[in-house]
């Protein structure tokens, strides 16, 4: 038995209970091992009574493809999955294959059989049971005849979904956690609890359906992963984690709140919004991309909802407060307010921020005076909204942003043209760029009835006036912002074989919405 250090086991993804694939070759493969090792084990192990609404053979191949695409994509990586039966509720809406406690048995099984290895889990350590596969089941992974393109998220799977509490999210530019979870956890609903979720589930669809049949990628990366900072809440330390650049992290939901569906809406999912650096070296079906950018989005909707004019200036330029530079504070003060907005008064506010801040930093060691003086600051810039910070807030705003977002990735949908969505930003392929601008507007006009936000083109480029201390052009500054292009012009071995390989699984699949290469 192979033991795994704490490091290894924290290393894992869930069980991916919708991973499906119905090519033949999948096909072959699943029927081949069943047939060798477990025919006669679960022979006999359907259950008196009420038929099963999934076969064990079914949740079989579930976690078989499951374990050969995470293995495929990353061999250090491990699956996590409950091993409790109370985790298995087959009727729900987010368990489209039914996934049952059967699951336990075939895992154990698999075990005995030397196919996978497992670490049991406990309360204790807050870990669920983790598996790998052994050498053995490598072995058959190695002559398998499909490839990871032929694997994707089954057609039923639950896109539209209602939480319980917040859904936790990483603010993309700064790697903050900027909405604190209560007990984020879906919960069931009925279409007809409100009239825009068949619609809504239409739309996602077939903007995953694009988003699954066009090369999304990044030139310079030979293997197709990124190395990303994060903010580990939990252990309240910055640590690294590997974002996987590949066809299985495209898939998107939109997801509501608080049991509401007027919180939250955003759509979540995609690599592109768990990385930062790498962004502007994103590459959609082999052309450039530019990344146009909301203003302050939340803070402009806040006037605009007042009926107030939008901002000229910067939101987050505050005079000098601190012996620092204008960037560094403005920086400080683009997280807080995005802590402020979300935060329920100033002390969760306070709190949020300096828990957000790397280990050893200034601001990690700020008082709460401190911080007070650039909440008062923000507050007394922006006094005609000073309602809406520390109010609880975020939720709805996230809302008004998820349908400006709906809006903007329909239009391009409707074109068989991809856009990738950060919440308040967008990527598109360069020479969409005005059209992409136009559309933006377009949507904050009608949600606002003629209100208009400043829109930026690529986060690389600032207002000048960012890039200044105490009025002096930061020169070194405007060299990294303005002179430092992407890597993405030169395409290394690796990114060709993939997109190779992309283009000839186009050619396989019937009637793909976008195939323009």
């Amino acid at each position: 038995m192979t033991t795994k250090t704490p490091e290894q086991l924290n290393y894992s993804k869930p069980l991916d209970v919708h991973t499906w694939s119905d090519y033949p070759e999948a096909n072959d493969f699943v029927n081949s091992l069943w047939d060798e090792y477990l025919t006669d084990r679960f022979r006999n192990s359907v259950s008196k009574g009420k038929r099963p609404l999934s076969s064990i053979k079914k949740q079989f191949k579930v976690l078989l493809i499951d374990l050969f695409a995470t293995w495929k994509r990353d061999p250090e990586l491990l699956i996590g999955l409950p091993m409790s039966k109370s985790s298995y509720k087959t009727s729900s809406r987010y368990n489209a294959l039914h996934i049952s406690q059967k699951m336990i048995e075939i895992v154990n099984g698999l075990v005995d059989l030397k196919l996978i290895e497992k670490h049991t889990g406990s309360e204790f350590t807050k870990r669920v049971t983790r598996i790998w596969p052994t050498q053995k089941l490598i072995a058959h992974f190695v002559k398998a005849k499909f490839s990871l393109l032929q694997i994707n998220s089954h057609q039923n799977q639950e896109v539209i979904i209602l939480n319980k509490g917040d859904f936790e999210s990483v603010d993309e530019e700064t790697g903050e956690i900027n909405t604190v979870t209560r007990q984020s956890k879906p919960v069931e609903y009925k279409d007809e609890d409100f009239e825009d979720i068949p619609k809504m589930r239409k739309e996602i669809n077939r903007y995953n359906e694009l988003l699954r049949t066009s090369f999304i990628d990044i030139g310079h990366l030979e293997l197709p992963y990124v190395v990303q900072e994060f903010w580990n809440r939990k252990k309240s330390r910055w640590e690294n984690r590997r974002v996987q650049i590949s066809h299985h992290n495209k898939f998107v939901r939109r997801i509501f709140y608080r049991g509401s569906w007027n919180l939250g809406g955003r759509i979540h999912g995609g690599f592109w919004q768990q990385i930062k650096e790498e962004r502007i070296n994103i590459l959609i079906n082999d052309f450039r991309t530019v990344e146009q950018d909301y203003s302050g989005l939340h803070i402009n909707l806040a006037y605009g909802l007042e009926g107030l004019d939008p901002l000229e200036d910067d939101p987050y330029l505050l005079d000098p407060l601190f012996n620092v530079t204008t960037q560094e504070q403005r920086e400080w003060v683009k997280v807080l307010s995005l802590m402020i907005i979300n935060a329920t008064d100033e002390i969760s506010g306070i709190r949020a921020f300096r828990a957000a801040q790397p280990t050893g930093s200034i601001s990690k060691r700020f008082t709460n005076n401190q911080i007070k003086l650039l909440i008062d600051a923000f507050k007394e810039k922006h006094h005609q909204i000073k309602d809406y910070i520390c109010s609880d807030k975020g939720v709805f705003f996230m809302n008004l942003d998820g349908k400006i977002t709906s809006k903007v990735i329909n239009h391009f949908t409707d074109k068989g043209e991809p856009i990738l969505s950060i919440h308040d930003s967008y990527i598109c392929r360069e020479q969409f760029k005005d059209e992409l601008n136009t559309v933006m507007n377009e949507a904050v006009n009608e949600l606002l009835g003629g209100y208009r936000i400043k829109i930026k083109a690529n986060k690389e480029i600032e207002d000048i006036s960012s890039l200044t201390d105490k009025g002096i052009i930061n020169v070194s500054r405007m060299k990294e912002q303005y002179l430092n292009r992407p890597k993405d012009l030169k395409r290394c071995e690796g990114y060709e074989a993939r997109w190779d390989h992309h283009k000839e699984w186009l050619h396989t699949i019937d009637n793909p919405i976008y195939f323009r290469i």
